[in-house]
């Protein structure tokens, strides 16, 4: 009998603990094009331990994603009011890949199919408060290709989508790159993309894409070339010259973890990382690779 009430409370604190529990990654936050607003992204999804404490990890299931986009008051702070546009979707998000633009009132980012964080059944998803519907990635994404990059445009009526199909040793074969139309003035019998296939990619940073100020062109760098988009043609033009930075790709997007402060996280004040748009400019440009610089910092 001393034994069973000896055993009884770590009985229970072991079943507590393979129980589902409600849990929480860390807030994501990015910069709108104009730096008056900020977007905060929390996916949040349930836990419990695996019966093998040995595995080092948690089973997880019914990911949902709560985007919080917040009007910014001055230079540098937030105003700590409710946000503005409050929106969730019943999936995880890709980190790294959410984007609000301001002018268009148009929220873009890569969500998941199921409860595998992270794998390879995502595609690419536009919403507006303001009602935005026309934006259907099943025109362009077959079923077998994941998509790597969804990257939009300054002016927010396009976006670069790098999709391929994701081999079992992480090898992306046949990718494509795609120049999507999201203004939605296209009809649903309408082309409202373009297509440029790709001789290879890698998420590296011997890959990347990034846009013009303008949004009129792409740049593409796949490791010791550097292309434009060349939407006439449909095809990939060798650049001449190109932007000194290919970081950021656009002039608004993800900046990284949110530190704890007002706005929907704590009371403690927090540093603002400043926005995007103060670093992009297409000039200087360069004409050689080794003459391109790391402008992440």
């Amino acid at each position: 009998m001393k034994t069973l009430i000896i055993l009884l409370p770590l009985f229970i604190f072991h079943c507590s603990q393979i129980q589902w529990r409600p849990a929480s990654l860390a807030v994501e936050r990015g910069w709108s094009e104009t730096g008056k607003n900020i977007v905060q992204t929390e996916v949040i999804y349930e836990e419990k331990d695996a019966w093998n404490p040995l595995s080092g990890t948690t089973h997880k299931k019914n990911y949902r994603t709560k985007f919080r986009i917040y009007e910014i008051s001055g230079p540098g702070s937030d105003s700590g009011d409710p946000p503005i546009y409050s929106y969730e979707v019943g999936s995880w998000t890709l980190p790294g890949s959410v984007y609000f633009h301001s002018a268009t009132n148009r929220l873009f980012w890569i969500q998941g199919t199921n409860d595998e964080y992270g794998g390879a059944f995502r595609f690419p998803a536009v919403w507006s408060p303001k009602g935005f519907h026309s934006f259907e990635p099943k025109n362009f994404q077959r079923e077998d290709q994941t998509i790597f990059q969804f990257v939009p445009s300054p002016d927010g009526g396009k976006a670069a989508i790098i999709l391929g199909k994701l081999k079992a040793d992480l090898e992306i074969e046949s990718p494509i790159l795609i120049i999507a139309d999201v203004n939605g003035q296209s009809s649903s019998y309408d082309r409202s993309y373009f297509e440029f296939p790709l001789t290879k990619w890698e998420e590296t940073p011997e890959f990347k894409i990034r846009w013009s100020e303008n949004s009129n062109l792409l740049y593409v760098r796949i490791k010791d070339h550097v292309f434009r988009t060349n939407e006439k043609t449909r095809k990939l033009d060798e650049a001449k010259e190109f932007p000194v930075c290919f970081y950021p790709a656009s002039s608004f997007g993800p900046v990284g973890i949110s530190p704890g402060g007002r706005g929907g996280d704590s009371n403690i004040a927090r540093d603002m990382e400043p926005p995007l748009y103060k670093r992009f400019k297409d000039r200087p440009l360069v004409k050689s690779l080794r003459q391109t610089k790391d402008c992440s910092q």
